[in-house]
């Protein structure tokens, strides 16, 4: 009888340790800090300076290539109706840039590198894509001429072996018998000024528009 007394409290006293322990709370764990991932960017994901543009980067070592700022002006004008159209936001930009083009190139004491400077800044405001395009029009004063042709406008060209500026002895009545003649066809006559202007003049126009 005893023995079964015995048993019975070594089991209860077994029952009681086992639920203490059960109730015990668990130890708090302490976790080691994860060790830092450093991420390394893929060299092709990599972010470079961005490349910048100038306009003489604009070619014109080639036959009857045309000056840059023509190409510039008339290159923009050709976009139009391509996916490298300017946007709306690119001509808020370009336009007073193309204004301060038409006014130096009105001034004869403008210096070369203030021009240079704005059509640096035409340049870059153009996107990569529209820049290269006009890069590969490879405009030419042929096609140039054509175009102000198209605007009423005759640029006279020297005739083979003249001399530029040998007509400076024209007598008065052959100037204005040249004058009548070209009023009579409806168009204007000139160099090189009447039709740079009228091309940037265009350009403005074209951006307004926009």
């Amino acid at each position: 009888m005893r023995s079964k007394t015995l048993v019975l409290t070594l089991l209860i006293v077994a029952l009681l340790v086992t639920g203490c322990a059960a109730a015990a709370p668990a130890a708090a764990v302490v976790e080691e800090p994860a060790a830092q991932v450093v991420e390394t960017v893929p060299a092709a994901e990599q972010v470079s300076a961005p490349v910048v543009v100038l306009a003489e980067d604009i070619p014109t070592d080639y036959d009857d290539a045309a000056n840059i700022r023509s190409q510039l002006a008339y290159g923009i004008l050709k976009l139009d109706g391509t996916a490298n159209a300017v946007t709306a936001d690119q001509a808020a930009a370009l336009l007073p840039l193309w204004q301060a083009v038409l006014l130096f190139s009105s001034d004869t004491t403008t210096a070369s590198a203030e021009l240079t400077a704005v059509q640096d800044q035409i340049a870059q405001t153009l996107t990569p894509e529209q820049f290269q395009a006009i890069l590969t029009m490879r405009i030419t004063n042929t096609e140039l001429n054509t175009y102000y042709g198209e605007l009423g406008i005759v640029v006279s060209t020297p005739e083979p072996g003249m001399v530029p500026g040998s007509k400076k002895n024209m007598s008065e009545e052959d100037r204005q018998a040249t004058r009548a003649a070209a009023q009579a066809s409806g168009v204007e006559t000139g160099r090189g000024q009447a039709s740079r202007t009228a091309l940037i003049d265009k350009v403005i126009e074209y951006l307004q528009s926009r």
